[in-house]
């Protein structure tokens, strides 16, 4: 037997009004809001990676997140001058967590006090190499340096990936040397970064060496220390400030998401009972959206952490869905309400509030991670 066609429901003026200002209003609020939030913990992010690198290089600032070292007087302590010339950056990895340098680093200092670059502890980096290249004595005056190959690690932060700023920081301690027998001094006159210094995709944007005082709350075992207590040693630390190099990397990453999302927008323009193409642009432009994400997602380690590059990807992707509930309402209005022209005006309303709240949520956030 066969079944009977459904009967078509018109809507009243009252219920198509309804129609409209819920699924309209409905894009409007969701772009509204999450397009608000997401800038602002973009920028909120940015304002904290500026404050946390301020309090890094700020030598009578603890650094984020530590407690602050122990207060100990250095007026009988040796002042060793210390400085650093960074030749080369021969490699840096934002998905390993670490980079390299090559690096002269020298010690002036007076008296008997053994050579500090004998036994100098590097700081969140392996020494790769390191020989001695210079070693002079006039008086009581001594002068040491030395060539350094070291590998750092650092957890890079990649929020604001890929418009993002570092803080490189180069930090050496004496091995066996308390503060209050030995001080660093930074040699700011000679310290410097060769011009040759390249890291592709970011440029040098300053540099600046400072002393500050770093506790171990422990001993370590040594036996001239009081169980307890925590044993301070005078930090030399050198930091440059990299900040991404335009927009290039950025367009390069997501002009397949945008002409995806370009593509699924298109529908509005097709009727909403060739269902072929009209759905088929949206779940086409979904799968190249979710492809160009996992691409993306080979740039930055694997972290609990979402970086700008995720969040320029779940907004297309949503956008995507989006067009796709805009074209079964588009649909069911057509189809079951019996009512074209409130389908065809949505599917038009749809497309000039899409269009624009995309392209200002991404350039919102763009604006939220440079700023």
């Amino acid at each position: 037997m066969e079944s009977q066609p459904e009967t078509q429901r018109h809507l009243t003026a009252r219920q198509e009004k309804l129609w409209f200002r819920i699924s309209t209003w409905g894009l409007i609020l969701f772009f509204t809001v999450a397009g608000g939030w997401l800038s602002w913990t973009q920028w909120s992010a940015r304002q904290e990676d500026r404050t946390n690198q301020a309090q890094m290089m700020n030598p009578a600032a603890p650094d984020p997140g530590v407690t602050p070292a122990a207060d100990v007087s250095t007026a009988n302590a040796t002042p060793v001058e210390v400085g650093v010339y960074i030749d080369r950056i021969p490699e840096l990895s934002i998905k390993e967590a670490s980079w390299t340098a090559v690096f002269d680093l020298w010690f002036r200092w007076p008296g008997e006090l053994p050579d500090p670059g004998q036994d100098f502890v590097l700081m969140e980096g392996t020494i790769e190499s390191k020989e001695k290249l210079v070693e002079l004595k006039e008086g009581d005056r001594h002068y040491a340096r030395y060539r350094v190959v070291a590998k750092f690690t650092k957890p890079f932060r990649i929020t604001a990936f890929p418009a993002d700023r570092h803080l490189l920081t180069l930090a050496i301690e004496s091995g066996s040397t308390v503060r209050e027998k030995l001080v660093f001094v930074p040699d700011e006159a000679n310290t410097s970064v060769s011009s040759r210094v390249s890291v592709p995709g970011y440029h040098l944007e300053k540099s600046k060496g400072i002393e500050k005082a770093h506790s171990y709350k422990t001993t370590r075992g040594d036996p001239r220390l009081t169980p307890g207590t925590k044993s301070t040693f005078s930090q030399y630390r050198f930091g440059m400030h990299l900040e991404r190099q335009g927009i290039g990397l950025y367009m390069k990453m997501f002009q397949a998401l945008y002409v995806a999302v370009g593509v699924a927008l298109l529908a509005c323009f097709i009727k909403p009972t060739d269902v072929d193409p009209r759905f088929g642009l949206g779940v086409g432009g979904l799968f190249a959206a979710v492809a160009n994400s996992y691409l993306v997602g080979g740039y930055v380690p694997d972290t609990g952490e979402f970086a700008l590059a995720d969040v320029v990807n779940a907004i297309g992707i949503l956008t995507i869905l989006a067009t796709i509930i805009q074209s079964t309402v588009s649909l069911y209005l057509y189809d079951r309400c019996g009512e074209p022209e409130l389908s065809r005006k949505l599917d038009l309303a749809s497309f000039k509030i899409i269009l624009p709240c995309f392209l200002g949520i991404n350039l919102l956030l763009l604006i939220a991670a440079w700023v």
